[in-house]
């Protein structure tokens, strides 16, 4: 039994708001995992006791910030990983989740009491709605943090607690929030439209960065809308979200019918994202306009534009049509592993040259990869710990489709195969493709299945070998990296895929694929989590 279960009966440590400040001055607050076990053991013990309702809203008030300031440092366990969650990875995501779910619980024992009538905390209903539907926030953002959707139970309670706010009059009070908002004040409203905003974004398309970038945004822009309880006139210029409060369903922009629907006028919302995107066009620095010190462009640009489309006009623009898909595709994750298929199963030997008897030999023996290693290993990959992966994308999995750009492909959880990291490289062979072709996960999303979304690089690779060129490059080992034609039809370069960090602009590669030859690398396209792909000319 775990420390934790034995424990889950006890009282808590303190029973006032002075026993927990006194609690929180010797708690071990740079201990994150620490902190968390017992920040968990202690709200759920407090919930289960019999206060008076003032005293356990102040109690909640003194740990609430702990809580956030644990929480964010405690998601470095989980957030950004490869999926899959490994065992340990998904404990802590577990564990995170149940003490949101904990404060969320205190926060409505406490809403019990405002709803009664209690003298104490009446006055502080939204206060208290409002502390409920940041936690319920900053839970699901964990959840999208960790490619997953907020389930139905999520829902549910999200649009509870709001419509309680709104039943006592007190959806847009405003209230002190220095945790969450700094000096900004806050309001049931806004947290709700917050959680909203974000559930509207496809945060599991977007990095750890940009995730911080939206979740930012919303909460600064969130007060910008306006909740209706009759559907506006619809416009071409912004589309309004729709809720439904008597349901468990996520904001869409199906409308909703009863008297749970509501409608979110992102009107205001669009003016002010237009403008941006405008100046961001003419070179205005993003600081400038308030989105951030640490938003670079062109990406900043790019994640403003996509959340203008899901928040006010309906959908995203998509860069290409997709066309439903079934049949199996072939997969494999990582530079070495993806080089030792794209070749043809012959394994890549790294030789790194150390005396001039080598150099000289150079062009004989360093077939690294090619005619000199022909032999075919069928069982190279398991014993190298390459992972190889079968995805069956079969229509009955819905959504399931292609385009000339990528590929969006599934598998069931319980099947066996590697995890998969965001912006990692990867190669597949759709089903009405008979080679492998090379492209990155661009996202992926975990439920019952792990679905992944694939951007491909035009044209076949072929994978050869290179490192720096020159004296100084000497010692410097071969590499596996790959070369990707040019194609004028849609004005594609000849590009080269290579390892992190070795792009250099005007960089003189050595390479080698049955024979040696040069190319200087002269711009970088796209960089990923394993792989730089750049545009090449011969040397």
């Amino acid at each position: 039994m775990s420390d934790f279960a034995a424990g889950a009966n006890a009282a808590p440590s303190f029973a006032s708001a002075a026993a927990c400040r006194e609690w929180l001055a010797g708690a071990p607050l740079t201990d994150a995992a620490q902190m968390v076990a017992l920040l968990l053991r202690e709200v759920t013990a407090l919930n289960r006791a019999t206060l008076p309702a003032g005293e356990r809203l102040e109690i909640l008030e003194l740990l609430r910030g702990p809580i956030h300031e644990c929480q964010d440092a405690f998601g470095r366990r989980f957030v950004g990983k490869p999926q899959p969650l490994a065992d340990a990875e998904r404990s802590a995501f577990d564990t995170s989740s149940a003490l949101w779910h904990t404060l969320v619980t205190g926060y409505m024992r406490c809403a019990e009491a405002c709803f009664a009538g209690d003298p104490q905390v009446k006055s502080k209903t939204a206060l208290v709605l409002e502390r409920a539907l940041v936690a319920l926030g900053a839970q699901q953002l964990d959840t999208h943090r960790v490619n997953r959707a907020p389930g139905a139970e999520h829902w549910r309670l999200l649009h509870q607690v709001f419509a309680s706010a709104e039943q006592f009059g007190v959806a847009t009070q405003e209230v002190a929030d220095a945790v969450h908002l700094g000096k900004l004040k806050g309001s049931p409203q806004a947290a709700y439209v917050e959680a909203l905003l974000l559930g509207m974004s496809n945060l599991h398309e977007c990095s750890q960065r940009q995730i911080g970038w939206a979740a930012r945004w919303a909460r600064r822009w969130a007060p910008k809308i306006k909740m209706l309880a009759e559907a506006p006139q619809l416009s071409s210029q912004s589309i309004p979200l729709c809720v439904d409060l008597a349901s468990e369903l996520a904001p869409g922009y199906r409308p909703f019918t009863g008297p749970g629907a509501r409608w979110l006028d992102t009107g205001e919302l669009r003016h002010s994202i237009k403008k941006r995107l405008a100046l961001l066009a003419q070179g205005e620095p993003p600081a400038k306009l308030n989105l951030g010190t640490d938003c670079p462009q062109p990406a900043c640009g790019e994640l403003l534009t996509a959340l203008y489309g899901r928040w006010c006009k309906g959908a995203a623009v998509r860069a290409a049509e997709r066309r439903p898909a079934s049949g199996r595709c072939r997969f494999v994750a990582g530079v070495e592993a993806v080089h030792y298929y794209v070749a043809g199963r012959k394994p890549f030997k790294r030789i790194a040259p150390t005396d001039l008897r080598t150099l000289r030999r150079e062009q004989e023996e360093i077939a690294t990869f090619g005619r000199v290693a022909t032999h075919r290993d069928e069982h190279f990959s398991e014993q190298a710990g390459y992972a190889v992966e079968e995805w069956q994308a079969m229509e009955e999995w819905h959504a399931i489709n292609t385009s000339s750009a990528g590929v969006r492909i599934a598998r069931p959880l319980v099947q066996p195969g590697a995890r998969v990291g965001h912006h990692q490289l990867v190669a597949v062979t759709p089903p009405e493709a008979q080679d492998w072709l090379l492209g990155w996960v661009r996202w992926t999303l975990v439920s019952e299945r792990l679905e992944a979304g694939i951007s491909l690089f035009p044209g076949r690779p072929e994978a050869i070998a290179a490192r720096g060129s020159g004296i100084s490059a000497a010692n410097e080992p071969f590499r596996p990296v790959f070369v990707l034609p040019g194609i004028d039809a849609i004005g594609q370069p000849p590009s080269i895929v290579l390892p992190v960090g070795m792009f250099k602009t005007g960089r003189v590669l050595d390479t080698y694929s049955g024979r040696p030859g040069r190319l200087r690398v002269t711009r970088l396209l796209e960089r990923g989590a394993d792989f730089e792909r750049a545009v090449y000319e011969p040397a």
